[in-house]
């Protein structure tokens, strides 16, 4: 799905790719199918840590987007007509340089792809923009979910990711994942506790590694150093210490770095790994890098020593726990997750989907007040903390373009007119919704696996390679079934078109969906005008009611004493009310006036002329039913029943039915 992408010229691709699903090995496939295509694929992503992965994947030209626009502006880098531009972890690129890398790609008529997720962590900086492209082209989605191993987790994070974050909560409690506290001191403690014990496990088997999450610096700085306590008490780092700002390291100490120094060093912000070895005279470290080839990289002082005024991040800090933004494409056997209830359903989205086997919550929902300066939970009850707890997660911490950003009018200070306008723009505006072709999409599906199989029965064993740019990119084969080249070539131009037909239809149905995401306040909004609406023609009713013009009086009668006949009468009298302030009738004796010419106006004089007559029709009804009960004969009394019987008895008897007959 990522490789086709190219295709169709010089625009934009969005993939939306959650949390779990693989996306950079996707990407790594889609860049080798690029390369046969005769693309030249290049690579970028707003962090270090993301543009290593990505060389991890195969990309030879890999840069960071600031550094990508750098060369871009100053004529170092040159994009064109056959470039494929990657950007990995768009949603946290900034709406300003995701503009401009655009720019220049529409400049040079390439091909950019979007990789992200806007559910998880937005951008520091304004944001919102891969949204909104996401929500207007439509994306690709990778959903199969391929980290967490439990198919209950797996559901949690779809809850989460769906802004249900209560359902998910109690399928964490149900698992015995939620460590709930009534203090802070007590949280922390317990967290510890677990967390020992997983190092320990950790030593036993590397692949159970486990991270603490936490949301702000000032708790990560707090639980790294009381776990390098620990594991001093344990005797599992060397003696010998080196001062770096303000912490002291140790052989055995797991650091993460803070600076970009790919061309020098071949690390990133981001990049982790252990103490190996250090020199306090030469102040260097020497790191053996995590990774599946790991390697040691020895950081000299200017790097250690070099953290100017700008950076707020340590070039090399401790990386026990970790804040959620650095935790961003990271995966361990095991995470411990410390909540304070200042977090968002986005951060919460992405600390959950960080352990591929077990995954605890830490949460302070205790009934300890809590101080002025404490960012846990406020004072509650211990049988209403998860509650507390769900709440304070489902804030949504996604961004948004100010375009996107739907107004609510006050519906109660708008005129009839004003709403009527209202219901008609939304009317328009939802008129305009993309067809739902899902069922087209389904049948092409259908044929194109067809065709698949049709020509892979042709292509048997063939070794000529294909030619041309079809998507297929198989091996065409006379051989022993005996097929012509010929019937090779129909099947495979016809496994072509059914490819193309699948692409097109699977596009327009990713549109839709976007579409309907961006415009979903538009259906609440309409049904909120349409019951201001019918609320305001009620209330006309009731006032002409109470205050009968002559008009109404002579078109509809007196008001009806039954409680539906007054309903009605109110009904039809709001129908004329409005009719005579939208079409401005004056006329103080005729209620409607005469039958108007242009057709839409006719229409409104038939309906209130509709509801008018019904109502006289209403009136009418019981005033026969009366007349008809004053001409019927009188009661006969019982002794006279005798008498008024006998004539009937002398009349022949009537012939019974069969039910009758029957008994």
């Amino acid at each position: 799905m990522v490789r086709d992408l190219c295709r169709g010229g010089a625009g934009v691709a969005v993939v939306m790719g959650r949390a779990g699903t693989g996306k950079t090995f996707a990407l790594g496939a889609a860049r080798h199918a690029w390369q046969l295509d005769g693309y030249r694929p290049l690579a970028s992503a707003p962090t270090g840590i993301a543009t290593v992965t990505l060389e991890g994947e195969g990309f030879e030209e890999v840069a960071t987007c600031d550094r990508l626009l750098a060369d871009l502006d100053h004529g170092r880098e040159q994009l064109d007509s056959r470039t494929v531009l990657v950007v990995d972890e768009a949603a946290m690129l900034g709406s300003r340089k995701l503009t401009r890398l655009l720019d220049h790609a529409d400049q040079a008529q390439a091909k950019v792809v979007l990789v992200g997720d806007d559910r998880q962590l937005s951008a520091i900086d304004a944001g919102g923009g891969f949204r909104a492209l996401r929500l207007r082209l439509g994306a690709s989605e990778l959903v199969e979910n391929r980290r967490q191993h439990q198919a209950w987790e797996r559901e949690a994070l779809e809850l989460v990711r769906g802004g249900l974050v209560e359902e998910a909560v109690a399928a964490y409690r149900a698992h015995d994942r939620v460590v709930v506290a009534e203090s802070k001191p007590a949280a922390t403690l317990v967290l510890l506790q677990d967390w020992w014990r997983a190092w320990q496990d950790a030593e036993r088997d590397p692949t159970q590694d486990v991270i603490v999450l936490a949301g702000r610096r000032a708790e990560v700085d707090r639980l790294n150093s009381a776990c390098q306590q620990l594991l001093v008490a344990g005797g599992r780092l060397g003696h010998e210490r080196l001062q770096v700002e303000d912490l002291a390291l140790a052989v055995g100490d797991r650091v993460v770095c803070g600076r970009n120094a790919i061309r020098q060093l071949g690390i990133a912000n981001g990049t982790r790994g252990t103490i190996t070895a250090l020199d306090p005279d030469a102040r260097t470290l020497t790191i053996r890098l995590d990774g599946k080839d790991p390697r040691e990289v020895t950081l000299p002082d200017w790097y250690l020593d070099g953290r100017g005024r700008g950076e707020r991040s340590r070039r090399v800090d401790l990386a026990y726990a970790t804040t959620g933004h650095r935790a961003q494409g990271l995966t361990r056997w095991r995470a411990l997750v410390r909540l304070t209830g200042a977090e968002d359903s986005n951060w919460l989205y992405v600390q959950l989907s960080r352990a591929k086997h077990e995954t605890t919550l830490y949460p302070v929902v205790g009934p300890e007040p809590q101080g002025p300066a404490e960012l846990d939970l406020p004072d509650q009850e211990a049988r209403d903390g998860y509650g507390q707890l769900a709440q304070a997660l489902a804030r949504a911490g996604d961004q948004r373009l100010a375009i996107d950003t739907p107004s609510s009018l006050d519906l109660r200070r708008l005129s009839t007119a004003e709403l009527r306008a209202e219901r008609d723009r939304l009317r328009d505006l939802l008129d305009q919704a993309p067809r739902d072709r899902a069922r087209e999409l389904e049948r092409a599906s259908a044929r194109r696996a067809e065709a698949d199989q049709a020509l892979e029965q042709l292509t048997a064993t063939n070794d000529q390679p294909r030619q041309g740019g079809g998507m297929l990119r198989l091996r065409w084969q006379g051989g022993p079934t005996g097929a012509g080249p010929g019937v090779v070539a129909v099947a495979r131009q016809q496994a072509d078109r059914t490819h193309h037909t699948e692409l097109q239809l699977r596009r327009q149905q990713q549109r839709r969906a976007g579409w309907l995401e961006a415009n979903a306040h538009l259906g609440p909004t309409y049904r909120q005008v349409m019951r201001e609406l019918a609320w305001q023609r009620r209330a006309r009713g009731v006032a002409a009611e109470h205050d009968q013009p002559g008009y109404l009086r002579e078109e509809l009668g007196p008001v009806p004493e039954s409680t539906r006949g007054r309903r009605v009468w109110r009904q039809a009298a709001a129908a004329i009310q409005d009719y005579r302030r939208t079409y401005g009738i004056t006329d103080p004796n005729q209620a409607l006036g005469p039958v108007p010419r242009e057709p839409v106006q006719r229409a409104a004089w038939q309906h209130a002329r509709t509801a008018a007559q019904q109502t006289k029709d209403r009136q009418r009804t019981p005033n026969r039913q009366e007349r008809a009960a004053a001409t019927l004969p009188a009661p006969i009394h019982p002794s006279q029943h005798d008498a008024a019987r006998a004539p009937d008895e002398r009349a022949p008897a009537r012939r019974r039915g069969p039910e009758r007959a029957a008994g």
